[in-house]
């Protein structure tokens, strides 16, 4: 009989559950990657060694070879142990090993740990760890974790994580010297996250947090700094990053490794309220911190230069191949034990290039899996957010009709509760953006209701016109902005327009955007104490208007 169609789509259909399970998910699980110091490299390296080596013995399932403890290259994959192989160089000093670890309760699932210990040019020796979860048939949910030997390896005084000493405890932010080091350490290069959390108002005692600090400490050793701020540091903080950028009042943020006040959005850092905190589905504060641990031991291997931090165990071997069959002709081998050597490299090398174009294979199908449920996901939240936006403006409107607005209240007369009038007032129209905040910060515009009355036209007026059209809007908008002294311009014209760099320039969900349209006032004048500016842009996407920066003149070439 034969074959139609459809029922050869019948026949592929019935396949479809065996190819899966042949099928790998493959997903990097944590990376740490430690500076010790303290001791001469010999001892350090060899100390080093033997913490990894006790902890694999636990995993083998037998006794490791004597050659192991001697530092020697060994390779364990007798009947009834689980792999375990090490690879050595001399020059310079390297040591790695690769163990696959079986899960003890869900089949066909492996927990793969490459570990790589090497001398460091200078001082002290590095220690490098990854984690990967290998997983064939079915696949479930796992909590991320480390390797048990790095919290025994990263002990407080001997090592360091982004140039900072571990520490036994969560570091206790409490004095404006101590707020001074924090700012710099978030500013610093470095792989991983910072974690705050902060104590309520007045408070000193560690104790206060809304997490566990300590469990939070211990669960991210070598993967994250956490500390606690107290209640009269977080006003330091503050003042020094403004509101958007801090933490108070038994909040938590994640400072996440790139930290740039100047370019970053408040929610690239994200921050978490004591309510939300104790609300935290599946088992409230405890539960946020797990979640909290599986974030930042994800970012730890989401970094573009992941692989090249720690070398791959792979990629050791072949190296101390080379070098193997490299000595052996210096020394004058034979051809035929030469050929032998190069038969066991070319072997060795068939077989890495396999391992590793499966292993590639199926993270690259992993992450276009998780990049397909990310567009899903913003699709949707795309959706629930223009429902709400048009139910809101649905009852403001009826509430107008209605006469029930309360009467408008004058403008402030100063700037210092500037971000939390915004916050009350612009929400879902207008959105003043981190940069904006900072300028407002250091103003020498003495016409202070002026600024805020520009806010609230873009936000009654501009936002209705550009998001409904019509001549009667534009028309009202237009006359609010003269009775206000202010004219609405593109911010270049001609031949000049985009020649600023970054300067007009801010970024915003992840792009850089133009501050492509301003409102100013009459005149020419530079003078900050009377010249206004105020630089947005309208974004299509979200139907608002983003303030990039107010109330002074931004420089230009001619500045």
């Amino acid at each position: 009989m034969t074959n139609t169609p459809a029922g050869l789509a019948e026949q592929l259909r019935a396949l479809r559950p065996g190819l899966r399970r042949s099928l790998s998910a493959v997903v990097p699980v944590s990376q740490v990657l430690l500076h010790l110091k303290g001791a001469s490299k010999k001892e350090l390296f060899d100390k080093a060694r033997d913490t990894v080596l006790k902890w694999t013995v636990g995993r083998a399932g037998r006794e490791l070879p004597e050659q192991a403890w001697a530092g020697e290259a060994f390779e364990l994959e007798e009947v009834g142990a689980q792999r375990v192989v090490a690879a050595v160089l001399d020059h310079p000093r390297y040591w790695a090993t690769r163990v696959d670890d079986a899960d003890k309760s869900l089949p066909q699932r492996t927990w793969v740990t490459e570990v790589g210990i090497g001398e460091h040019p200078e001082e002290g020796v590095l220690l490098g760890a990854r984690l990967t979860c290998v997983t064939q048939g079915r696949d479930e949910y796992f909590i991320r974790s480390m390797p048990g030997f790095v919290k025994k390896v990263a002990r407080p005084g001997a090592a360091w994580v982004d140039g900072y000493p571990v520490r036994p405890h969560p570091w206790l932010i409490e004095s404006e010297k101590d707020v001074e080091a924090l700012i710099d350490m978030l500013h610093a290069p470095r792989r991983c996250d910072v974690i705050v959390l902060a104590l309520p108002d007045g408070s000193t005692d560690p104790r206060e947090t809304v997490v566990s600090a300590k469990i939070l400490h211990d669960s991210t050793i070598g993967a994250a700094h956490v500390a606690v701020l107290t209640g009269p540091a977080s006003f330091a903080l503050t003042d020094r990053l403004g509101k958007p950028y801090s933490v108070f009042r038994r909040a938590v943020r994640t400072y996440r490794p790139g930290f740039d006040i100047s370019r970053d959005e408040p929610f690239s850092h994200p921050l978490a309220l004591p309510h939300r905190i104790e609300g935290w589905p599946d088992g409230g504060p405890e539960a946020y911190v797990r979640f909290l641990v599986d974030q930042s031991l994800a970012r730890t291997v989401s970094r573009g230069d992941a692989l090249e931090a720690v070398p791959s165990f792979a990629k050791v071997r072949e190296l101390a191949t080379k070098r193997r069959l490299a000595a052996a002709r210096q020394a004058g081998t034979s051809d035929k034990e030469l050929l032998v050597l190069a038969d066991q490299e070319i072997v060795e090398l068939r077989g890495q290039l396999d391992e590793q174009e499966r292993t590639f294979s199926e993270l690259l199908r992993t992450a276009e899996g998780e990049r397909d449920r990310t567009v899903q996901d913003n699709e949707a939240l795309k959706s629930r957010l223009a429902a709400l936006r048009y139910r809101v403006e649905q009852l403001e409107e009826q509430s107008r009709a209605r006469g029930d607005s309360a009467e408008i209240e004058a403008p402030p007369t100063s700037l210092d509760d500037f971000e939390d009038w915004c916050d009350r007032h612009l929400g879902g129209a207008v959105e003043v953006h981190a940069r904006a905040y900072q300028a407002v910060k250091k103003s020498e515009y003495e016409n202070v209701a002026l600024i805020y009355q520009t806010l609230l036209l873009l936000r009654d007026l501009y936002v209705p016109m550009r998001r409904h059209g019509g001549m009667e809007r534009k028309s009202a908008f237009e006359d609010a902005c003269r009775e206000l002294g202010l004219d609405e311009q593109p911010t270049f014209s001609g031949n000049h327009w985009g020649e600023e760099g970054e300067t007009y320039r801010v970024r915003r969900g992840g792009r850089s955007r133009l501050l492509e349209r301003h409102l100013k006032n009459g005149g020419n004048t530079r003078d900050p104490r009377r010249c206004f500016r105020l630089y947005f842009y309208w974004d299509d996407e979200d139907e608002q208007v983003v303030v990039g920066w107010l109330p002074s003149h931004l420089d230009s070439r001619a500045t």
